[in-house]
């Protein structure tokens, strides 16, 4: 899974993904804070693309308040469908792609129980769209929250990215190891648009050729401020 990503500055949302948004954020982004997503609008033929500004952590639209029992930032995609925090926004094709120059995952080194911060990124440097899931939730005085969560597949097998997060368990085995769902360019329009029995086709990663990881010692974390709403860094 990844709690951690770098999302594009504004000139290179609009270079790379061809969508301008006029707002503010910060690129290093960890759960609670806001960052843009690409979602679509309208229908058919007359269907655009869009970006907004959303908090990454899903609130969902059912909720009563605003604070997340669990996490939300990650979604399992073979559970998302049924559980309660992303059913609605499943059945609702509320589907979006999250920019990202890249994302952030934990390595441990044999035998050490601290976590080093690594880099995920395209081999060629291109940006990473990861798929997501994206909500609508409104309080009692009308203030409205876009929010959003990762779509995540298991990756125990995946020559890279199975390196990562191998945390133990009591028992002393290691953890299952997932990532985000990333999408290729010539999909980014069907997975916008598929239905909730299509989504699946999407679920995927790059190959271990595509990709490569290097160390990327995280700087002090600001403290977000956009919001009081708390978020955890865990599959929900």
């Amino acid at each position: 899974m990844s709690s951690n990503f770098l999302a594009p500055t504004s000139s290179e949302l609009e270079r790379d993904w061809g969508i301008a948004l006029n707002d503010d954020w910060s690129t290093d982004v960890v759960g609670g804070d806001y960052a843009p997503i690409i979602r679509r609008f309208g229908l058919g033929a007359a269907a655009q693309r869009e970006a907004v500004l959303a908090r990454f952590g899903l609130i969902p639209s059912t909720a009563k308040t605003a604070r997340s029992p669990g996490s939300t930032v990650n979604a399992r995609s073979e559970t998302a469908a049924t559980r309660s925090a992303f059913k609605n926004a499943y059945a609702q094709r509320q589907w979006c792609i999250v920019p990202a120059q890249c994302i952030y995952v934990p390595y441990y080194a044999e035998g050490s129980k601290r976590a080093e911060r690594w880099r995920i990124r395209r081999v060629d440097r291109s940006p990473l769209s990861i798929a997501g899931l994206w909500d609508r939730w409104v309080d009692d005085n009308d203030r409205e929250v876009v929010s959003f969560a990762m779509l995540t597949i298991n990756c125990d097998l995946h020559p890279l990215l199975s390196r990562f997060d191998r945390r133990l368990t009591e028992k002393g085995e290691p953890t299952e190891k997932r990532t985000p769902v990333l999408l290729a360019e010539e999909d980014f329009d069907e997975w916008l648009d598929a239905s909730p029995g299509r989504a699946p086709i999407y679920f995927g990663t790059f190959g271990k050729d595509d990709l490569d990881a290097d160390p990327a010692p995280s700087a002090t974390r600001r403290t977000t401020q956009l919001t009081p709403l708390d978020t955890t860094i865990s599959d929900f």
